[in-house]
């Protein structure tokens, strides 16, 4: 079995950006009902609010100013702080694994801008922490949201240390900083569970593969669940069957090193059954099997 950190704190679900990450709380609750917190490979880390100095690591002051006064602060310091807490244990081996809950978005936050739910950018905030602290440099962002990720693309764009590749179907590829490269792909929506699982497994192993990140990030939004308000072209039983090919191509190619950021973007009944299901996999409980 792996050893699995769930990161959450009250904080991001009380004060969730609700009119998208609507169910966290019952994502989460998920998870006690099948008492998978007590298992003693799955430890509960109470996420901790990211400090000022860390986020103008990234961000700027005056957006940093903006964030404060719009009313989701706290929450965007949580969510930051709990990806910056997984991000640093996985890679110091106190855990294998990770599975984090935000209570905002992250990836259309620029280095000076935000919007559509974000506020901050978690994964980027942690990987500057992390190239610091622990001298890791190649990062892999596989996200599967409905959306293109313009805010992660813009802040990293120019950096071939990180392998961004976003599903997001030419979603707003009129949009600012879109350029495709060699570590910077945009893929196609699919209309299917079953279409999704085979691009899936047709992208991603190869080309994490060639890349060899030191560990691989998962962005897994569900506005592409059928009942959400994103492609609506997915059912939830795809979302446990994905978990196990990400999970399967860091196992292989970057030594098992996995940090999923859940957005809980989907009706209550989506994350209570696709939360367990994906921790499940990532524990190797096979509970679900």
């Amino acid at each position: 079995m792996k050893r699995t950190g769930v990161f959450y704190h009250e904080t991001c679900s009380e004060n969730a950006y609700d009119m998208l990450l609507m169910s966290v709380k019952e994502g989460f609750q998920a998870l006690e009902k099948e008492n998978f917190l007590s298992q003693p490979n799955i430890p509960l880390f109470e996420s901790e609010p990211a400090s000022e100095e860390l986020i103008l690591s990234v961000h700027t002051k005056d957006m940093l100013e903006s964030v404060r006064r719009s009313g989701y602060y706290e929450a965007s310091l949580y969510s930051v702080g709990g990806m910056v807490q997984a991000t640093e244990k996985v890679l110091t081996n106190e855990i294998d694994n990770a599975f984090v809950f935000v209570g905002v978005g992250g990836h259309h936050a620029s280095r000076t801008s935000y919007w559509g739910g974000c506020f901050l950018n978690p994964m980027a905030i942690a990987i500057t922490k992390v190239r610091e602290s622990l001298g890791v440099k190649r990062f892999a962002i596989v996200d599967t949201d409905t959306h293109h990720a313009d805010g992660t693309r813009a802040i990293f764009k120019d950096d071939g240390n990180i392998l961004h590749i976003c599903f997001c179907g030419g979603y707003f590829w009129n949009f600012r900083n879109t350029t495709q490269s060699k570590t910077k792909v945009c893929l196609s929506h699919v209309n299917s569970d079953e279409e999704f699982i085979e691009k899936l497994k047709e992208e991603i192993p190869p080309r994490i593969k060639e890349f060899k990140p030191e560990l691989l990030y998962w962005v897994c939004g569900l506005d592409t669940h059928k009942d959400s308000y994103g492609t609506r072209m997915i059912t939830e039983r795809c979302y446990p069957k994905l978990a196990q090919i990400i999970k399967e191509t860091a196992d292989e190619f970057s030594n098992g090193k996995l940090v999923v950021e859940t957005y809980s973007n989907a009706p209550a009944h989506v994350t209570e059954y696709v939360n367990p299901r994906i921790v499940d996999c990532l524990a190797e409980l096979g509970k679900f099997q």
